[in-house]
C-alpha cells in the first residue's frame, strides 16, 4: 500500500516536473519570438528608411533629369536658330562668289582661246619669215659674182672664195645660237656641199649633230658625229663629236655601243672637263639592270 503511494507519488512529481519544464521551454521560445518580431520591426523600419531616402534620391534624379531635357530642348532651339540665320547670311555672299567664279573660268577660257589663235598666227608668221629669209639668200646667193681666179704657177688656178665660204658658215651659225634649228642645217648643209674640204667643215658638220640632238633625232645625230670622226682628221670638234655621240647612243640605250665610245673619249682625253661626266655616265650603264623610274622616257642630259 504505501509503495502504491509512493509510486502514484513519483508519476505525479514527474508529471509536475515535465509541466514545469514545458514551461520553461514555452517561455523561452515566447522570448525568442518577440526578440525575432523586435529585429524584424528594426529591419522594417531600416528598409522603410532607406526607401524613403531611394525614393527622394529617384525623384530629384527626375527632375534633375526634366531640368536638363529642358535646356537641352532650349540650346537646341537656339543652335538652330543661329544656323539658320548663319546659312541666310552666307548663302547671298556663297552665291556671289560662285557667279564670279564662273565669270572668271569663262574669261579664261576666252583668254587661251585667244592665246590658242596667236600661237597659230606667230607658227605661221615664223614659217613665213623663215620662208622669206631662204628666198632672200637664195636670191642673194644668186645675184653674187662668181669667185675670181688668180693665175698660179703650173698654169693652174687658184679660187678665192674663203670669203665667201667663211660667210656662209658664220650666218649658219648665227642661225643655229638664235634657235632656228631647221634653217640653219638647211645653211650648214649647203656650206657642207660647197666646201666640204674647207676649214669651218668639222664645226659645220659638228652642229649639224647638236641640232638633230636638240630635236631628240638621235639616230641622225650619231651619224652627223660619226662623219667627223671619219671624214676629217683630228680637229677641235673631234672631242665634241666623240661625247656627243656616246651620249646620243646612250639615249637611244644602245649602251655597249655608248660605254664604248664613252671609252674611248677617256683613252684620249682622260684630263678634259667632260671626263668626270663620262666617268659618271660609264658608273650609270655598268650599274645592274633596274626597272625604269623616269615611265620608259629615255635618259637626257
Amino acid at each position: 500500500m504505501k509503495f502504491s503511494r509512493l509510486l502514484v507519488s513519483g508519476f505525479m512529481l514527474t508529471g509536475l516536473l515535465q509541466a514545469q519544464s514545458e514551461k520553461v521551454m514555452i517561455q523561452e521560445l515566447q522570448r525568442d519570438v518577440a526578440q525575432l518580431a523586435d529585429k524584424l520591426r528594426q529591419f522594417k523600419d531600416a528598409q522603410d528608411q532607406k526607401s524613403a531616402e531611394l525614393e527622394s534620391l529617384l525623384k530629384q534624379s527626375l527632375e534633375s533629369n526634366a531640368k536638363l531635357a529642358a535646356e537641352m530642348g532650349s540650346l537646341h532651339q537656339s543652335l538652330t536658330a543661329a544656323m539658320a540665320e548663319q546659312q541666310g547670311k552666307l548663302v547671298q555672299p556663297i552665291n556671289a562668289v560662285g557667279n564670279k567664279v564662273d565669270q572668271l573660268s569663262q574669261s579664261l577660257s576666252a583668254v587661251e582661246t585667244s592665246m590658242d589663235a596667236l600661237t597659230r598666227k606667230l607658227s605661221a608668221n615664223d614659217g613665213k619669215l623663215t620662208e622669206i629669209l631662204n628666198n632672200v639668200k637664195t636670191i642673194s646667193a644668186a645675184q653674187q659674182p662668181p669667185p675670181p681666179s688668180v693665175s698660179v704657177p703650173g698654169g693652174g688656178t687658184a679660187s678665192t672664195a674663203g670669203a665667201s665660204a667663211e660667210v656662209m658658215y658664220e650666218n649658219a651659225y648665227r642661225d643655229f645660237r638664235s634657235g632656228l634649228n631647221s634653217l640653219a642645217l638647211d645653211e650648214f648643209r649647203t656650206f657642207l656641199a660647197q666646201f666640204p674640204t674647207g676649214e669651218n667643215a668639222p664645226k659645220a658638220q659638228y652642229y649639224m649633230g647638236v641640232i638633230y640632238d636638240r630635236g631628240e633625232q638621235y639616230d641622225d645625230a650619231v651619224k652627223a658625229y660619226d662623219a667627223v670622226l671619219e671624214r676629217f682628221q683630228e680637229n677641235p670638234s673631234t672631242r665634241d663629236a666623240l661625247y656627243g655621240k656616246a651620249v646620243a647612243l646612250m639615249k637611244l640605250e644602245r649602251n655597249v655601243e655608248a660605254k664604248k665610245e664613252f671609252n674611248a673619249f677617256l683613252a684620249k682625253y682622260s684630263t678634259d672637263d667632260k671626263a668626270a661626266q663620262v666617268r659618271q655616265y660609264l658608273k650609270e650603264l655598268n650599274a645592274p639592270v633596274r626597272p625604269p623610274l623616269n615611265n620608259g622616257k629615255k635618259r637626257t642630259k
